[in-house]
């Protein structure tokens, strides 16, 4: 497996996912996002802030997604 590296503010962004699941469902979303996003970095293992984005879509229940995004907008660079 290829060791991650985090982009601008993607490593902050996804504490931030984790630290917004409710404590029950924490060490889930970890594990599903970090295996999302291992796939999306590929080889490279480089993960953007929109790939970190986009898994966030991919993975949180859809009731939620919005508020998981809004959460972490404003993490984002410029």
């Amino acid at each position: 497996m290829v060791d991650l590296l985090w982009d601008k503010n993607s490593k902050a962004m996804f504490a931030k996912c984790i630290e917004g699941s409710p404590k029950p469902f924490r060490a889930m979303t970890e594990m599903k996002l970090m295996d999302a996003l291992t796939e999306m970095a590929g080889d490279t293992g480089v993960v953007s802030e929109d790939m970190l984005i986009e898994c966030v879509k991919e993975i949180t229940p859809k009731p939620f997604v919005l508020m998981a995004l809004n959460s972490i907008e404003p993490l984002r660079t410029a």
